[in-house]
């Protein structure tokens, strides 16, 4: 027995000392070795990996590809789509990496975008957890679970980026690494978005700012960081700022007829305060309650702390608060008085979204799990508390794992889209199905217009086609009408289509009684369109030539369309009946 607990202690002391030692080592090199794991099945699986369709390879990525097309060229619209877009209304989510699209295929630029944007993630939260905490373990755990969030690539680091930047204004208030510091928000300026993530960290550094001076504290740095970025993002978002400061826009936008929806005040914050919202999950519910009782220790003992400590408690504390904040901010953004107030304004104010804060909610969860841990982390028994620390976030880091792209990727090398469901970046784009129909058609995609019943306009749109709908936040409103009026008796057949189309609109789609606004019908669900009632007249006129669908027309020589085949391939999800107008 008592050489039993020597043998137990020894290990035990031997624990503490490696554990001390590499909790003061640099564990950056952690964030190589954990891409490698995570990105080895898309160089394995190709362009059979995949990918979230939904708002990334169905609208997101065509803003990318297209400009990319016109990237050697000044032009006022993109004619791809909708009848002519204006180039303020398909803007990518970062600019910076438009010329990855046009030096690579899409699907290899893209899988460089998600890497980008996983490595600014693990090392944004790295740096940045590291210099609020001194302890490597917990940034390295902290960044490992953040970069591995499902945060859509295609958005840039306009959710991965946000420790990154919180890195820089630490380094700019400490007055240190400043053109490390500028160089990386011009890095996060060009890979984020305005009305995505932009305003929102210009509107905390913008209060810092004024903290600075209401305690008569001086530091150009810090100023300096602040317009750097608002530079950047003026440059960037040069044409949204010349129609929103001088009212200079060349058509009024279909997002003029948006109706904003009322949620329940409460039940909404209650929502956000657990579970974060679109775009930005974050997978902290299980971190909630840990945070809580910490916090609440540590007011208990508040007054045993040393200063250090001390003033990490304070940031933990001031972190929740802001983390609570922002919930109720979205509570109020979806409250009916405000949602009615919105709904009667005209422009920016009415489809203008403040509750994107929560695209905090990432990062904030996480940083505040770790500022927590770090109020007991340093002293004795190093072991019990790296323990603990990994057992509080193991619920969080299953969620996470469960959700991942690597998860995605694993279960679909093991057992394929006939197990998983999932859609493969190849069958989705069907790149040999489009090449079919090009040369069913036998004409120059540009010369003619084709568009959809049943089916996504996003994999025409890849192979070159130009297409008569789309999917687009900011096309004109009178196209919106005229594009109307081909559905229009069908949305008649179905009021809940028909509110879908009118009081949002982005996806401008051949919508019907039958099948809705579904868009992701897929050859195995043998579809069949009876009593079609599309105004092909109003068609023509929008200069539509082809129609794709996704189902079978029933008497389409009766409607005025010449049938043209059938056609699907092996790889494709799709299978599309081909009609001439």
């Amino acid at each position: 027995m008592e050489k039993g607990m020597f043998w137990l202690k020894k290990i035990h002391l031997r624990l503490e000392t490696v554990l001390g030692r590499l909790d003061a080592l640099p564990l950056w090199w952690s964030g190589l070795l954990l891409a490698g794991v995570v990105f080895l099945p898309y160089v394995l699986m190709g362009e059979e990996s995949v990918f979230p369709i939904h708002d990334q390879l169905d609208e997101t990525l065509m803003t990318y590809v297209l400009n990319a097309r016109h990237l050697a060229e000044t032009i006022e619209q993109f004619p791809e789509l909708l009848g002519g877009l204006p180039v303020s209304g398909f803007q990518p989510s970062a600019v910076l990496f438009i010329p990855l699209y046009a030096l690579m295929p899409a699907f290899a630029a893209f899988v460089v975008q998600y890497l980008t944007v996983f490595l600014a993630g693990f090392f944004g939260m790295y740096l940045c957890v590291k210099e609020l905490t001194k302890s490597s373990i917990l940034a390295a755990v902290t960044a490992g679970a953040f970069c591995m969030l499902p945060l859509p690539p295609i958005y840039g680091l306009s959710a991965a980026g946000v420790p990154l930047l919180l890195w820089c204004f630490l380094c700019l208030h400490k007055k240190r690494n400043i053109l490390m510091s500028f160089l990386l928000i011009l890095f996060f300026g060009l890979s984020t978005h305005l009305v995505l993530i932009g305003y929102v960290v210009l509107g905390f550094w913008g209060l810092a700012l004024l903290f600075q001076l209401f305690k008569r504290r001086k530091n150009g740095w810090l100023w300096l960081g602040f317009v750097w970025l608002m530079a950047v993002y003026v440059v960037v978002n040069r044409n949204l700022f010349v129609e929103l400061v001088l009212g200079r826009s060349s058509y009024v936008s279909h997002r003029e007829e948006l109706v904003n929806g009322a949620m329940p005040f409460w039940n909404t914050v209650a929502e956000v305060f657990l579970n974060s919202a679109q775009h930005a999950d974050s997978y902290h519910k299980a971190l909630i309650l840990p945070i809580l009782v910490i916090l609440a220790a540590g007011g208990i003992l508040y007054g045993k702390m040393g200063a250090d400590v001390r003033k990490r408690y304070k940031m933990a504390l001031a972190g929740l608060l802001i983390l609570m904040g922002i919930a109720l901010l979205y509570g109020f953004c979806k409250w009916q008085p405000v949602v009615d107030f919105k709904n009667g304004c005209e422009g920016f104010l009415r489809y203008f979204q403040l509750e994107r804060f929560y695209w905090l909610y990432p990062a904030g969860w996480l940083l505040e799990f770790a500022l927590c841990c770090t109020l007991w982390w340093g002293g004795r028994h190093r072991t019990l508390k790296v323990l603990a620390a990994v057992l509080l976030l193991l619920p969080t880091l299953q969620e996470i794992k469960m959700n991942s792209y690597l998860y995605m990727s694993v279960n679909q090398l093991n057992n394929g889209s006939g197990i998983t469901g999932y859609v493969t970046w190849k069958s989705y784009y069907a790149e040999d199905l489009m090449q079919e129909l090009e040369d069913a058609i036998g004409k120059d995609m540009a010369s003619i217009k084709v568009a959809h019943l049943g089916m996504s306009p996003a994999p025409a749109l890849m192979h070159g086609f130009y297409t008569a709908d789309g999917y687009s936040n900011n096309y004109p409103l009178e196209y919106k009408h005229r594009f109307r009026r081909v559905i229009e008796r069908e949305l008649e057949k179905s009021p809940e289509t028909a509110g879908y189309f009118d009081t949002w609109g982005s996806r401008c789609y051949l919508f019907n009684g039958a099948t809705g606004n579904a868009w992701m019908l897929g050859k195995g669900q043998r579809i069949v369109y009876e009593n079609l009632e599309l105004d092909l007249s109003a068609l023509k006129e929008l200069g539509c030539d082809y129609i794709f669908s996704c189902g079978e027309i029933v008497g389409a020589e009766k409607l005025g369309l010449e049938p043209m085949g059938y056609f699907e391939t092996q790889d494709s999800y799709w299978g599309v009946w081909l009609y001439g107008l």
